[in-house]
């Protein structure tokens, strides 16, 4: 098998690349790599893995903000919680500097701007405002959002981060509650404002799938912060990121052979497909982040000659102030009559092919026990952990070992869970999604 290991500095590409920027200079401020599952499509084949890496290889600078902090004030953030709430908007408030813009959303069964989007210019006065949030009634997530979202979206600037953070400690009751639909229109206005979505959940009562899947859909980061003593340090850690941007506007095309085949799942980001082209925006890259995604296609009218699927990564590269491109190019032969094609295999693929599938069983058992039918995600636990433990992957590889550990650490938990308080039930299944969340995001 071929074994690939990617560095910033040297990478071995099993494709024909093309890295310039609009001045036809080599850019080398990001690193993409893009590898099939196997350079041969055999007899037996029914399908094509493509999987795309993307690595920051520059420190990245600090691009001036345009975020609207949208915060959940109903009666559940009653006490402590909207007391280091506010605490921790103060710190926001505290960090941004003069050419950054800010606008303040509150919600509960309604949604009010509380302070309309504008440079931070005077940060006692938007500290003052804060005066004015108390808890009370339910929890109209959508109206907050919709809301804080229109405030990005009056001072939207390309040259900035334009961005929302969503807090809540609640599950939606008001308004629009279905999670499908929260998703799309939050992934609607991702695309169409181009703007992006972070989600901070707070406690043990909210819907963590629905707060990961809304970050997910507006290309932002998802924050399981358990205790109301945590909410500073979690907004720390999303302003170091945001406060390091290597390059914004990055977009991802994917052209393929849609007469031979069909996409049938990408794995790891939201995607648009349209007359054989996935087009999937990345936003912004940062430092010291490696983004994976895996694309399955699956054969409908199988190919009589070879193929390739062509790669292209456009952003800005906010080191240079030029636009940047990639291109890869992976070709796949047709395989001849009894030929094999075991030694032809990328294992780097295999691996993430194996990692993928566990991972989304992992969520999928998640959410079984959260609709208290413990045999199913026992079942999908062991399916998982089986994937790893027969995979022709080294049992060295550092993702399959950590997603094997959190495996285990949910199968303990779900063997014992009939023991413990409802308290501690529903934080044990939040850490371990958000634990598994976290490898994906990071691949550590």
């Amino acid at each position: 098998m071929i074994k690939v290991f990617q560095v910033c500095s040297l990478a071995f590409i099993i494709s024909r690349t093309l890295t310039f920027s609009v001045f036809g200079q080599q850019d080398t401020t990001i690193q993409l790599t893009a590898e099939t599952d196997n350079i041969y499509l055999c007899p037996n084949k029914q399908e094509a893995y493509l999987y795309i890496n993307l690595n920051a290889c520059s420190l990245g600078k600090r691009v001036p903000l345009n975020i609207s902090v949208v915060f959940d004030r109903s009666g559940s953030m009653e006490g402590e919680r909207i007391h280091y709430g506010k605490r921790a908007i103060e710190y926001l408030i505290d960090q941004l500097q003069p050419n950054d813009i800010m606008s303040l959303v509150i919600y509960d069964h309604e949604a009010f701007v509380l302070h309309g989007s504008e440079p931070v210019t005077d940060k006692q006065a938007l500290k003052r405002k804060l005066e004015h949030i108390h808890a009370r009634g339910s929890t109209n997530l959508m109206a907050g959002l919709e809301l804080g979202v229109q405030e990005v979206v009056s001072t939207y600037d390309k040259t900035k981060i334009n961005r929302v953070f969503l807090f809540t400690d609640g599950q939606p009751n008001e308004g629009i509650t279905d999670p499908d639909i929260l998703e799309h229109i939050v992934s609607e206005h991702a695309h169409k404002y181009d703007i992006s979505v972070s989600t901070f959940g707070l406690g043990h009562e909210f819907n963590e799938f629905i707060m990961h899947s809304v970050s997910e859909a507006g290309a932002g980061n998802y924050y399981y912060i358990q205790s109301h003593t945590d909410i500073i340090n979690t907004i720390s850690q999303e302003l170091q990121i945001v406060n390091s941007v290597v390059a914004q506007n990055a977009k991802l095309i994917i052209d393929y052979p849609f007469q031979h085949f069909t996409v049938s799942r990408v794995y790891g980001h939201p995607f648009k497909e349209f007359n054989g082209q996935i087009y999937i925006d990345m936003k912004e890259i940062h430092p010291n982040e490696t983004t994976g995604l895996l694309i399955k296609f699956t054969i409908v009218n199988r190919p009589t000659t070879n193929f390739s699927f062509k790669t292209r990564l456009t952003y800005f590269n906010c080191i240079s102030k030029t636009i940047g491109v990639i291109e890869k190019v992976n070709t796949i032969s047709l395989a001849k009559s009894g030929q094999n094609c075991s030694d032809t295999y990328n294992s780097a693929v295999l691996e993430q092919m194996v990692y993928y599938s566990s991972h989304y069983l992992l969520e999928s058992a998640i959410k079984d026990a959260d609709n208290e039918d413990v045999p199913a995600a026992r079942k999908k636990v062991g399916e998982a952990k089986q994937l790893i433990s027969q995979s022709p992957v080294p049992p060295d590889s550092p993702l399959l070992s950590s997603q094997n550990k959190i495996l285990n650490d949910y199968d303990t938990h779900l063997n014992i869970a009939h023991t413990k308080s409802e308290y501690h039930r529903r934080h044990t299944q939040k850490k371990i999604h958000h634990r598994n969340y976290l490898l994906r995001k990071n691949k550590k």
